[in-house]
């Protein structure tokens, strides 16, 4: 379990520097745009007369890209290790599977429960949009469903476990699946309403926001698609050369 762990984070690592350089090329100029927004909206709050501060940024465009790709690595590692336990548990659940089979679903399972359930509920917005006393709860909220939503995943996949194992007849291993499925749907229903929301307006119009939500989810896509497709060539490469 410990070369799967690192082979996934290794490879989530990678997979988020390549979609650092697509949020560069397209996200980036979506921020920019909320910024230009931003600061008209801060200019036309001002007193008649006033003149907005115009500081230089602390950090240089350049850097800022750099940072963003750094900050997407990270992520991607972060990732890594959700997708090294959805793995784990698929191996345990489904031993029979294919491996490459098994790192396709733990890629799609871990886009569903941690990208895109998380961006229904909590849709992407441009940095710095939210009110600064709110931002501690707002991260808390977020941590809190990003728990929950896999920890629903994980339960569903070792419910299925525990009825595949079970004693009885197929009709009724088709109930208990069904139920399964069941009550995982009750279980989303649950955290989307019992989990607050964002407790602040988004100064930001809707189609930019939408924009940016979609490129961002877009880019989440691309970490899962890419660490999944590498994990399966890794798998099928150790089977090719006779190992574990």
């Amino acid at each position: 379990m410990q070369r799967i762990i690192l082979r996934a984070v290794l490879v989530g690592l990678v997979a988020g520097l390549i979609a650092g350089v697509y949020h560069n090329i397209v996200t980036v100029p979506v921020i920019e745009r909320a910024i230009v927004i931003e600061e008209e909206r801060s200019a036309a709050a001002l007193p008649a007369g006033a003149q907005p501060d115009d500081e230089p940024p602390l950090v240089s465009l350049g850097m800022q890209r750099v940072g963003m790709a750094i900050g997407t690595g990270i992520i991607g590692a972060v990732f890594g290790l959700v997708f090294a336990a959805a793995y784990g548990l698929l191996r345990l659940a489904l031993p029979e599977s294919r491996p490459a089979a098994m790192a396709i679903t733990a890629g799609l399972l871990g886009f569903w429960a941690i990208s895109f359930l998380v961006s229904v509920k909590y849709p992407f917005v441009p940095p710095g949009v939210g009110a600064e006393e709110t931002l501690l709860s707002r991260q808390g909220f977020h941590l809190l469903f990003y728990a929950l939503s896999a920890l629903g995943v994980a339960g569903l996949i070792l419910a299925l476990y525990e009825i595949k194992g079970s004693i009885g007849s197929e009709a009724t291993r088709q109930r208990l699946y069904a139920l399964a499925g069941l009550g995982y749907v009750v279980f989303l229903l649950l955290i989307f309403w019992l989990v607050p929301g964002n407790p602040d307006e988004v100064p930001v119009p809707a189609d930019l926001l939408l924009e940016f939500n979609n490129v961002s989810l877009i880019g989440h896509l691309l970490v899962w698609g890419l660490m999944a497709v590498g994990f399966a060539y890794l798998l099928r490469k150790d089977q090719l050369s006779g190992q574990e």
